[in-house]
């Protein structure tokens, strides 16, 4: 959500690294032509599989579609998981209708149906959690639809209240860090929030926003790691500019590969969602390229 490797590949280094892991992990062609138009851009991602992590995207990249059209374009990638945000249109037939507690019976098991057709799993979802009433609400839905955890920064005050529903409900908390001058910002902030709190309450670290505030990933990750639930994970074309935009993961300043690099030497096992907010759609093709340099480093940092 919105906010401000050292040395960008050339296009001739990506290409190169895009055909190792084309060869290696069996991703397909990035281009349209190299794939049949039912055929995902993504063949499987072995070496993320290995080290137990998993890649996906925060539906949030193509917030201009209903998440119906959302879950269609990340199968055409070739990806199985998704984190939903709470004020997405449902679908062009149910545009008054959104992911959250107010979802009738009917259109949420269209929505399981939806998901399990194209064999993506919707793991989390973004949302507001302001008052107690609200928060009980949420994690009732998303304990019914599946979910692992909810995204969201919710006031400290309701932290306790929270804390036992994620008890209750057997759901996460995911705390999202949005830039300075949201009150998450600061990791220590949130570090302070949960200490002593129960191992079901954690971060969602949005990447971009900690590039963007100036922090660097990996000391902000050696602060925070043992908590980290998933990730909203960017590239940037600069570091430490508030108005920093997204480039695809491995060409800009964002340090993906030192991000990755330090979650294997902690030994965690995130989720690694595609946040892009550079444009409100985009192409499967551009997020295949984004794919093909995560499996690369996954490989690498694996040491494969």
């Amino acid at each position: 959500m919105t906010c401000p490797l050292d040395r960008p590949l050339s296009r001739r280094a990506f290409l190169a690294r895009s055909a190792s892991v084309s060869a290696a992990a069996g991703l397909a062609g990035f281009g349209a032509s190299h794939v049949r138009a039912a055929e995902p851009l993504v063949k499987g991602t072995p070496y993320t599989d290995q080290l137990g992590w998993r890649v996906g995207f925060s539906a949030y990249t193509f917030r201009a579609l209903t998440l119906f059209e959302t879950l269609d374009k990340i199968a055409a990638v070739g990806l199985r998981y998704t984190e939903l945000f709470a004020w997405q249109k449902l679908s062009p037939q149910h545009p008054d209708a959104t992911p959250g507690p107010g979802l009738s019976k009917p259109l949420r098991q269209d929505l399981h149906k939806k998901a399990s057709d194209l064999g993506i799993r919707m793991i989390a979802c973004y949302a507001g959690l302001d008052n107690a009433e609200a928060a009980k609400a949420f994690f009732n839905f998303a304990a019914e639809m599946g979910f692992e955890a909810i995204v969201s920064e919710p006031p400290e005050r309701l932290l306790d209240t929270i804390e036992q529903l994620a008890e209750e409900y057997k759901v996460d908390l995911a705390l999202h860090n949005h830039p300075q001058p949201s009150h998450y910002w600061n990791p220590a902030t949130g570090l302070a929030a949960l200490q002593g709190r129960s191992a079901r309450m954690g971060f969602c670290c949005d990447t971009g926003h900690w590039c963007r505030c100036g922090l660097e990933p990996v000391e902000v990750l050696r602060q925070v790691g043992p908590r980290v639930k998933s990730f909203h994970l960017k590239d940037l074309d600069a570091f430490d500019v508030p108005g920093a935009r997204d480039v695809i993961w491995g060409q800009g300043h964002g340090r993906i590969a030192e991000i990755l690099a330090e979650v294997k030497r902690q030994g965690i096992k995130p989720y690694f969602g595609i946040e892009w907010e550079r444009t409100a759609d985009s192409e499967p093709s551009l997020h295949a390229q984004a794919v093909a340099f995560f499996e690369q480093t996954a490989r690498d940092v694996a040491g494969g």
